[in-house]
């Protein structure tokens, strides 16, 4: 008997050790705050201002995510440009908010993909003169604040431009999404870009105002940014892996009415 309860309480003990190796560093008391922008739809976004937990892809992701680790959720809404500095000063345990990865973000922070993308441009849906990147020479972009869209689209183009003897794209930047649609609505900027299922859906929501003028053929993909850590990075890859094969990407699609292929990612790349 006391052989039985020797090699018990050893398998308890492996168990529990082996539980805990399997939580992320990045939980805290069982907890996972998850940085996010909740103005980004249908990514993440609020219902009504007042709401106190965002939803979307990347919510339903992130509460997935702490699910599969045992852990509750909570949430650090801040503006797109802060979000790295908040998750880099450890007031948040993770960024889940539509935010590619990039080789410049990854050299400060760890980042998993889990979701394609593509850049569009959206204008007034009466604007029948900008039809692709090329028409704007001389435009005015608004732009959110912190977004990659200026170094990854803008630069380029004013590089061609300046070759050619043409105008610069003018860029104004502000705080939220939102806000660039407004300065487009109300005639103070002639476009703004943004992520192709966002602008669908504000598209869709504002057919008479705005339309989706010219999408960019893209590689980029979303990820899930933390501080730099391997252990780390290994436990949200092995737990992204496990949800896809678990066909919860196939559901979450199917829900938001996108094609499975934007959650065909290499987790590991």
């Amino acid at each position: 008997m006391s052989f039985k309860l020797t090699m018990s309480a050893a398998v308890l003990a492996l168990a529990a050790t082996t539980a805990s190796a399997a939580e992320p560093g990045f939980i805290s008391e069982g907890t996972l705050n998850i940085c996010t922008t909740a103005a980004f739809p249908p990514l993440t976004f609020k219902k009504s201002p007042g709401d106190t937990v965002p939803i979307g892809i990347d919510i339903e992701i992130a509460e997935a995510l702490a699910k599969s680790w045992g852990a509750k959720t909570t949430y650090t809404v801040t503006d797109f440009a802060g979000l790295l500095p908040t998750l880099g000063s450890g007031r948040c345990s993770l960024i889940v908010s539509g935010i590619y990865i990039n080789e410049e973000r990854r050299k400060s922070y760890d980042g998993a993909r889990y979701m394609k993308s593509a850049t569009v441009m959206v204008t007034k849906a009466d604007n029948t003169e900008l039809t692709g990147p090329e028409m704007l020479s001389g435009k005015t972009l608004a732009l959110e604040a912190g977004a990659y869209y200026k170094e990854d689209r803008v630069n380029p183009l004013n590089k061609d431009f300046e070759a050619a003897g043409k105008a610069p794209i003018i860029v104004q930047d502000y705080p939220a999404q939102q806000a660039a649609y407004q300065q487009v609505m109300v005639g103070r900027a002639d476009a703004t870009l943004t992520e192709e299922a966002e602008g669908a859906y504000r598209v869709a929501d504002a057919k008479d105002q705005l339309r989706v003028a010219y999408t960019w053929k893209s590689d980029f993909t979303y990820g899930i940014y933390i501080r730099r850590n391997p252990e780390d990075l290994a436990a949200i890859r092995g737990a992204l892996k496990q949800l896809k094969a678990e066909g919860f990407f196939g559901t979450l699609a199917d829900k938001y009415g996108l094609s499975a292929d934007v959650f065909d990612v290499d987790h590991d790349s």
